[in-house]
């Protein structure tokens, strides 16, 4: 709408300056056509009178010029006076000119001039001054005064004229511009603005349709188009975005199901044990040779150790089962202290001692506790393979203020949960591709090289990074950094 107001203020505006100018015009050309009338009446009468003035002068004198401009006023109308004037008098004197002297001043070398100058009594008049030669030192001439009185009345009516047709026309001009402004361009617009703002929300449906056959009709068109081909592809990126997303976590699942490979060795072996207890305490009990207080005991002692298997057999499928990402506000110790349960038989096998302390202040963030699990178990196993003659792995959570590498911007709280080994390191060459999936330094048949970069793709996903140090034969410390949550 604003648009088309501005449409029809600068048509209103524009027909009022050719309207004003036109007045202005009129005025102009009404008082040439005056001055030319009054000029022409001048030359005519004074080309007339010239002769017998002239003669006048010779027989009479003053006197007879005088007679002679009587006799020419009484035969005049009302708004022409005919005097006759000497150029050399002084004021008060008869015959000294109604314009002032210095305005005279192309009289005296022989030509007419007109003065626009006012009466006594405040009346305007145009001076013509004609000159007439007698045969006499003194130079003289007939001055015509012509009343502008009806000059001022045209030029007044002119502009009376003039405001009231820039009046109708402002009015004509404003309804009729304002009612096809509104209809053809005010209208179109704001269905297209309004249409561009759905497109801004997201909604790609509904299309605009103007029946104009001009410029904003083809926008329409196009604006339409536009949206249809963003629906498309729109829908291919949820397809492919779909695709991706179930490819990600068929590989991240396999890569839990590996590690979950990986822990069944020490698995079996913390489960022999407690097997072999169960097995000798029922053999007792069925064999009928213990006193009632043994067999109580015997009984305890297999319920011990069945809840050592059933704890040690959820861990392994909560571990390996396949969930939907589901992000909450956990404590990480949590998380760290249960990774470090479940993998302390797989670290005991390789002679691997780890060490946790969790500490009294909690550690909060908004991430997936499986997924996070999955990660730090998969770079905890890779740091006890990686010290085939055993060691110390420490496992550690510190609060730390930094900013993402590879998005900059400002800095803010982290939870670094550092897990460092003693094992062989990484030489300069391989940390620059460490990330990449299918990138191994194992042997065939020991790795797929998909497990870092499956971490590193969830880290990331929760808003975070994976930072890496390492020296080889000195160790390696991985730092997986997690924005702080709100409860921190």
């Amino acid at each position: 709408m604003r648009l088309a107001l501005k449409l029809v203020l600068a048509f209103v505006l524009g027909n009022i300056l050719l309207a004003a100018i036109y007045g202005y015009l009129a005025v102009q050309r009404e008082a040439r056509m005056f001055r030319q009338s009054a000029s022409t009446e001048a030359e005519t009468l004074g080309g007339a009178l010239e002769g017998p003035l002239s003669d006048a002068w010779q027989h009479t004198g003053h006197q007879g010029v005088m007679q002679w401009v009587q006799k020419a006023n009484d035969g005049q109308k009302s708004y022409l006076r005919i005097r006759w004037v000497w150029f050399d008098s002084q004021p008060g004197d008869p015959c000294f000119p109604s314009a002032s002297p210095d305005r005279l001043t192309a009289i005296s070398i022989e030509q007419h001039v007109a003065v626009e100058a006012p009466a006594p009594d405040g009346t305007p008049y145009l001076h013509i001054y004609w000159p007439v030669h007698l045969h006499s030192d003194r130079r003289g001439g007939l001055e015509f005064s012509h009343s502008m009185t009806e000059l001022d009345r045209n030029k007044w009516e002119i502009v009376e004229r003039t405001a009231w047709l820039i009046g109708g026309m402002a009015l004509l001009s404003g309804i009729l511009a304002a009612a096809l402004g509104f209809r053809f361009v005010g209208r179109p617009l704001r269905q297209l603005i309004e249409k561009t703002r759905r497109i801004a929300a997201g909604d790609l449906q509904g299309p605009v349709h103007l029946r104009s056959h001009d410029e904003l009709a083809e926008l329409a068109d196009s604006l339409n188009g536009m949206c249809a081909r963003l629906a498309e592809s729109q829908s291919k990126i949820r397809e492919e975005t779909a695709a991706r997303i179930a490819a990600m976590e068929q590989l991240r699942h396999a890569d839990r199901l590996k590690t979950v490979g990986r822990l069944a060795s020490g698995i079996a072996h913390e489960l022999g044990t407690p097997l072999n207890v169960v097995s000798g305490r029922a053999s007792l009990i069925v064999s009928g040779k213990l006193p009632p207080e043994e067999i109580s005991q015997s009984a305890a002692a297999i319920k011990t150790e069945a809840e050592k298997m059933t704890k040690v057999i959820r861990q392994l499928l909560d571990f390996g089962r396949s969930s939907t990402p589901h992000k909450a506000a956990v404590d990480l110790r949590q998380i760290v202290s249960q990774t470090v349960d479940l993998l302390h038989t797989l670290a005991e096998k390789h002679k691997v001692h780890m060490n946790f302390a969790p500490g009294s202040d909690p550690a909060m963030a908004e991430v997936d506790g499986g997924q996070i699990q999955q990660v730090l178990t998969n770079l905890m196993v890779n740091a006890v393979q990686s010290m085939p003659d055993g060691g110390n792995l420490d496992v550690a959570i510190r609060r730390q203020t930094a900013s993402a590498p590879e998005r900059g911007g400002d800095q803010r709280a982290y939870h670094g949960i550092e897990i460092r080994d003693q094992g062989v390191g990484i030489t300069e060459e391989n940390m620059q591709h460490l990330f990449e999936p299918f990138f191994t330094t194992k042997g065939v048949g020991e790795g797929t090289g998909l497990g870092l970069s499956i971490a590193y793709g969830i880290v990331q996903e929760h808003g975070g990074w994976i930072d890496v140090t390492s020296q080889p034969h000195q160790g390696s410390c991985f730092t997986v950094f997690l924005p702080e949550g709100p409860h921190s």
